[in-house]
């Protein structure tokens, strides 16, 4: 989300909870970096990270290729991430190079496979790719600009999920439900995509999108109800939607799941991204970085719920030795 950062609702959050709890809060870095004192006792907040994990457990779930490997020696679901090394790392690249050991992992997956930054954010620089030739364009994007990269296995994603956890408690649980279109049985696909966007339900960049993946199929007829979903990607600044999830067996299996990576991974405060396929769960990745943004955005009426969950993180960042 391109704010700034005196715009973000953690800041705005956190300025609400330092008033109320006589906390002393003074900002830098244009609001990135806020330091919170009470009772002679600083703490940090950095963008979307809280005082509250270690290094070490922060520096790992920022690593995907990191976490996966924690996570499968753990025997915990995962989806998996191969790491590949810039090749300028060449005392910590095998001598026979990375294009090899790249292509045979691809073929090994099935095309088509995702190639990722290994330490990407909001899915940005992630890519889907069909062919070996695709799979060496991106790589060389990416490496213009990354020290590690990952590959991936492309999954056909039913859902996707997100857990924020402090400690042992899931404080938050909602589904990342893809932007799509809903046919009306006249209304061809193209037609559609223009009254979506027209009517402000669609950004611009996504119907640009959706008619470059709907190409073959811009004149086809949707049936009265059915849906179309755009694009590949479930994350919230790619056009998804949040859904809350209700208490009940979903609810408790993808909180267990979360509970499980965090403990594994020994990070205290984290959002867990959850992906089901084949009707499995399994762990995509772990962000030491909370943020609700977009959540709140999309549900104002949740905003108290989110500043009630940064409210505990900063307690118990002070409570902490």
């Amino acid at each position: 989300m391109n704010l700034p950062n005196r715009e973000r609702v953690l800041v705005s959050l956190v300025r609400e909870i330092a008033a109320e709890q006589a906390i002393q809060l003074d900002s830098f870095s244009h609001d990135w970096l806020l330091r919170l004192e009470r009772g002679g006792r600083a703490r940090h907040i950095l963008g979307y990270n809280f005082e509250i994990n270690s290094a070490t457990a922060q520096m790992i779930s920022s690593d995907k290729a990191a976490t996966a490997d924690i996570l499968a020696a753990a025997g915990i679901a995962h989806v998996a991430h191969r790491l590949f090394l810039h090749p300028r790392l060449g005392g910590y690249v095998p001598a026979a190079g990375n294009w090899g050991r790249m292509l045979a992992y691809a073929e090994e997956q099935g095309y088509p496979v995702v190639v990722k930054a290994n330490m990407g954010t909001g899915g940005d620089e992630v890519f889907k790719v069909a062919t070996a030739a695709e799979l060496e364009e991106q790589v060389m994007e990416l490496f213009e600009t990354q020290r590690a990269i990952t590959i991936s296995p492309f999954l056909e994603i039913e859902q996707e999920y997100r857990a924020i956890v402090l400690d042992d408690s899931c404080q938050l649980l909602y589904a990342k439900r893809r932007p799509s279109l809903v046919g009306d049985g006249q209304a061809t696909v193209l037609e559609l995509i223009e009254q979506a966007l027209l009517a402000g339900r669609i950004s611009g960049e996504l119907a640009s999108r959706a008619l470059d993946g709907a190409a073959g199929d811009l004149k086809r007829v949707l049936d009265q109800d059915q849906e179309l979903l755009l694009g590949w990607k479930h994350n919230l600044g790619a056009g998804a939607r949040p859904l809350l999830i209700e208490r009940g067996e979903v609810y408790d299996q993808l909180a267990a799941l979360a509970e499980q990576a965090r403990r594994t991974l020994g990070i205290r405060f984290a959002s867990v991204d959850i992906v089901q396929v084949g009707g499995q769960l399994s762990v995509l990745e772990v962000n030491s970085g909370v943020m609700m943004e977009y959540f709140v955005r999309h549900y104002p009426e949740q905003r108290e719920t989110a500043k009630a969950i940064y409210a505990q993180a900063i307690e118990k960042m002070f409570s902490a030795e």
